[in-house]
């Protein structure tokens, strides 16, 4: 009997941390349609940081294609940091070569010329992370060969949760109190 309360005390606690993870993801998708598509900004600024996808191998090994980065929006920034920057209404992301007072020359990593020279103003943010890989696991998760199986696992999975439920109700005579 104790250890059901324990099992029943853990699982209330893993139940309530995965609503909370998933209202905050809600939460933070909502802020990001409403200012990208309400109030037609060019770029999410979630308490001063944003997100962009890498289009290019230009910054490769540091980057792939399809990669996400996480900038800290701002113009303090330093040479041999990674930025992301509009030119021409273009969203780069690549290494600060040299700065002179408010002029910037910036260059791929994997590009054997320097980018054309931009200014401060240009600059979104500072690349404070990057997510390799993204690109692999969209393909994978795109694949319906991979969909169809997880959503049967998932439904297998909550069947076999109810399941047991109402297997201990019975046997234990009391219900659950969530």
């Amino acid at each position: 009997m104790k250890h059901h309360k324990i099992i029943n005390i853990f699982e209330k606690i893993v139940v309530n941390l995965i609503i909370i993870i998933l209202s905050i993801i809600a939460i933070i998708v909502i802020c990001g349609f409403v200012q990208l598509n309400v109030q037609k900004k060019e770029y999410l600024n979630i308490f001063g940081y944003s997100v962009f996808s890498t289009e290019t191998g230009s910054m490769s090994p540091t980057m792939e294609k399809g990669d996400i980065v996480i900038i800290r929006i701002g113009d303090e920034i330093r040479e041999k940091d990674i930025i992301t920057y509009k030119k021409q209404n273009v969203f780069i992301t690549h290494r600060i070569e040299q700065i002179n007072g408010d002029s910037i020359i910036a260059k791929g990593d994997n590009n054997n010329t320097e980018d054309e020279p931009i200014t401060k103003k240009d600059v979104i943010g500072k690349v404070v992370y990057i997510i390799n890989n993204v690109e692999i696991w969209k393909k994978v998760f795109t694949d319906i060969n991979v969909i169809i199986p997880i959503c049967i696992t998932v439904i297998l999975f909550v069947l076999l949760v109810s399941y047991k439920e109402k297997a201990v109700e019975k046997k234990t005579g009391d219900k659950n109190d969530w």
